[in-house]
Parts: C-alpha cells; structure tokens; sequence
C-alpha cells in the first residue's frame, strides 16, 4: 500500500468518528507524525526519481538496439530517459542528439501519457542536464524534448494526487520550459536582495552546476545592462561584481559589459575605483596598445579607463603623495586629459617607502605601474603624460622646469629611471624646455600651440576660474 493511500484511509477513518468542522477541536494535531510523514515523503520521491547505474542504462541500450521497442519493461523505458543524457563510450556525443536518440525522443513523443508519466522526471532531469556548447545550435532533439515536458506539464500536474516538489515548481514557474527560460529569473536576480533564493527556488529540480540553464541565466543578465536606465544599471553594479566573482569563467563577459555601460552614462568621468582595478588586474594597463584584453571593449570604452588612470596619476601625484608640489600644475594639466593616451609616476624615496595607509594603498593597487625615480632629492617625484606624440614630464617639486621629448627619454622596460635622464637636453627627442615662472600657463599654453597641442576648451574655463582665484 502506498503512502497516499495510507493518507487517504486515514482521513476516512477520522471523518468517520467526527463532524468535518470539528476534528481540529476534538484532536490534537499529530505535529510529529506529520513531520516524519513529510520525511517519508520525500525519502520515497527521491528513490522514485533515483538515477540508475551507467551498466543498467547501457544494457538497455544494448537490448534496444537488437530487439527495439517491442518488449521493453517499463523500467527499461524508464532506463532510455535517463540515457539520454548520457554518452555512451562509443559515441562522441550524448545520446539525445545521435540518430539512437532521435528514435528515442521520437518513441515518447508518441507515447500514452501513462508512459509519460513514468518518464517524465529522468526526461526533466536530462533537459537541464546539457552544457550551453551542447544545446548553442538548440538542436532539433533537444526543442522535442522541452515540447514534450512542455505540453505535458499541467496534465501530469493536475493527475497527481500529491503533487510533488518539482512539479509544484515547473506550475510557478512556467517560462522554465519556453525559449525563454531565465527571464522572469533575470529580473528576480535583480531586484531581489536575496542572492541564492534563485537557487532555493530551484531546488527540486536538481539542475546540475553545469546545466546550460545557469549559463544563460548569466549571460541574459549580462545582456540586460543594455537595457537598464542610467539609475537601475549604477545600483546593479555591486550586484554583477558579485556574480562575476562566484562565476570567474565570465569575468570577461561581464566586466566588458559592465564598462561598456559606463562609459554611455553621465558618470563616465567619475572613476569607478573598483572597475578600474578590477580592470587593470584582468588586462593589464590599457595604457599599452600590444595588450589584447583591451579588444574586449570599444575604443572609447578604452579611452574612459585611459582617463581613470590618468585623473588618478596626477591626483595621485599633485595631492596624496608631493607635499612640496603646486597644485596649479594639477589644474593645468588636467586640460588635457582627452588627449592623454599615457602616464607615468615616478616615486621618490619618501614616496615609495612610506607607511602611510593612503600611500600603500596606491602602491599596492598599482603594482607594475610605477617606477623609483633616483638620483635626485627623497621629497621629488615626477609624472611623465604622452599629449598626442608629445612626452610631457614635470616634477613636484618647485625649481624644476617642464621638458617636452617626441621619442620616449628612457627605457621603457626599467623600474629605476635617473632623473637626468628626464631632464636628457641631449636626447634626439628633446624639444623643450619650459621654467613655472610668472604667468607660465599662457606660455604653457602658447609653446604647446606651436607644436600642435591645444586644451579641451571645457577644461580650459575651469583652469581659468581657478587661475583668477590663485592670482
């Protein structure tokens, strides 16, 4: 006698003995007995819906392919749902997308729904079962199999006395077995502030960590940072990072996604901090045109991070680490930042070996970008900017003078530079040099004309501002 039929005598009886509306107050609930019941329950499902051993399904296999259909018992019929998610050792695929399998899918496309009803669960269970490289081409097999369990669904569910956990769950959520399966879930991920209840929801289903389901679940939640307003998309990075940090295999994917998106909003010029070094560890610094991670954007998207870095280097440069340095020259050079394809920090002693929290900080987060400037004194420090094809370098601390080069004036590959070799009149690409004395950003401005250069005019009226306001 089966555990339904136990439930249902057992109601009998206590109708029996007493008025419906009363057996709750002549009673006591048996809390207990219900709990073990649930427990029983759930033990007897999961043995129902137990997979069986490969030699089991193989051996099936083996006596379809000499008797066919004719005289398989149902738990061979049973044993050919499962198979179809598997792979036997002399095939290169699955068995639902070789010719075997099409008979197969095609057999319980035409079966009494009896039938269906035994296979349906091994049939769900090997729907999920699939890689996303499996299902790309969304075979002909595998649209069968979801019509099937698609047209089945709410028949097999009203059949049932008990419904069972998975098949509540496929009633919730229909869209599961559509050629949509993950937006409404989509949606959820973003809106809701629980992070696994996707997962909890799902349970029943016992879709595999591999399963084409989770993959595009993730890649139309990465597809929807397209749609999103400028507002929703801002909240939902903290949300994306998230999932790009349980799921490492689509860093690329959302990162580049995740700039992109940037990049089209007002923030752009605002630095996203993590972005950016999140950025920098993925690819390298995009400041260098021979790293191919940086194909994974546009070029403008490119450009913004460019401007992060650059924005940072000379804040960097001009207000956490040169105490001795004129903050003019940062309200001077940040004109150019739409034309600044390259920077470059230069630490001094003082600089590169101070303990200062903030000061670590940068130094760890920059790794690999900066160099020791040596040969002068432990307070200076220096930057280098490529405006166009024009290396500017100009140092924090006063007395120095600005020097221009067309050719890069040390060499690129060494973490120590001399500070003479900064200041190199003798270089083949030296072009000028220029002393900050009186109103030296009209000179600035005037030499850099000459030779082609000229301040984004937006950047210009904020310079002007504060200039009126030094002086």
């Amino acid at each position: 006698m089966t555990i339904v039929d136990l439930k249902q005598r057992l109601q009998e009886k206590i109708s029996q003995i007493s008025e419906p509306n009363l057996i709750h107050n002549k009673f006591v609930r048996p809390q207990r007995l219900m709990k073990t019941l649930t427990v029983i329950e759930k033990k007897f499902d999961d043995s129902e819906n137990t997979q069986p051993l490969d030699e089991k399904i193989f051996k099936t296999i083996n006596h379809l392919k000499k008797n066919g259909f004719g005289d398989l018992t149902r738990r061979d019929l049973k044993n050919l749902a499962w198979a179809l998610g598997k792979k036997l050792p002399s095939e290169n695929e699955k068995m639902l997308f070789t010719q075997l399998g099409k008979e197969i899918i095609n057999y319980f496309s035409k079966a009494n729904f009896d039938l269906l009803r035994l296979v349906y669960f091994p049939l769900l269970y090997t729907y999920f079962s699939f890689e996303q490289k499996e299902v790309d081409k969304t075979p002909s097999t595998w649209i069968l199999l979801r019509n099937i369990l698609s047209q089945n669904k709410s028949k097999l569910f009203k059949d049932l006395r008990r419904p069972k956990p998975w098949m509540t769950t496929l009633i919730d959520h229909a869209e599961i077995l559509s050629d949509q399966p993950t937006k409404k879930f989509v949606r959820d991920f973003l809106q809701d502030n629980d992070q696994n209840k996707i997962s909890v929801e799902l349970e029943s289903l016992r879709i595999s960590a591999s399963s084409w389901f989770w993959d595009d679940l993730i890649r139309s939640a990465i597809k929807s940072i397209k749609t999103m307003n400028e507002d929703e998309y801002l909240q939902n990075i903290p949300r994306f990072l998230v999932l790009l940090e349980k799921n490492k295999i689509y860093t690329t994917t959302i990162l580049a996604a995740l700039l992109e998106r940037y990049a089209s909003t007002s923030q752009r010029e605002k630095v996203h901090e993590v972005l950016k070094h999140l950025a920098l560890d993925q690819w390298g610094n995009p400041q260098y045109e021979s790293l191919a991670g940086w194909n994974n954007v546009n070029a403008d998207t490119k450009k913004m991070v460019i401007q992060w870095f650059v924005r940072a280097d000379l804040e960097a440069f001009f207000k956490l680490f040169s105490r001795t340095a004129d903050v003019n020259r940062f309200n001077y050079w940040i004109k150019f930042i739409d034309q600044i394809s390259f920077s470059q920090i230069f630490l001094g002693p003082e600089a590169l070996y101070s303990q200062r929290h903030e000061h670590m900080s940068f130094r760890h987060l920059n790794r690999g970008r900066l160099k020791e400037l040596i040969g002068s004194t432990p307070s200076n420090n220096a930057f280098l900017l490529k405006i166009d094809n024009v290396y500017v370098i100009d140092f924090s601390d006063t007395g120095n003078a600005c020097f221009l080069f067309n050719i890069l004036p040390y060499k690129e590959i060494s973490p120590k530079i001399h500070v003479r070799d900064l200041k190199n009149y003798n270089h083949k690409g030296y072009i000028d040099k220029l002393g900050h004395i009186g109103s030296w950003g009209e000179r600035f401005d005037q030499r850099l004309a000459e030779i082609g250069i000229f301040a984004n005019l937006r950047e210009t009226n904020k310079y002007s501002s504060i200039n009126r306001k030094n002086y």
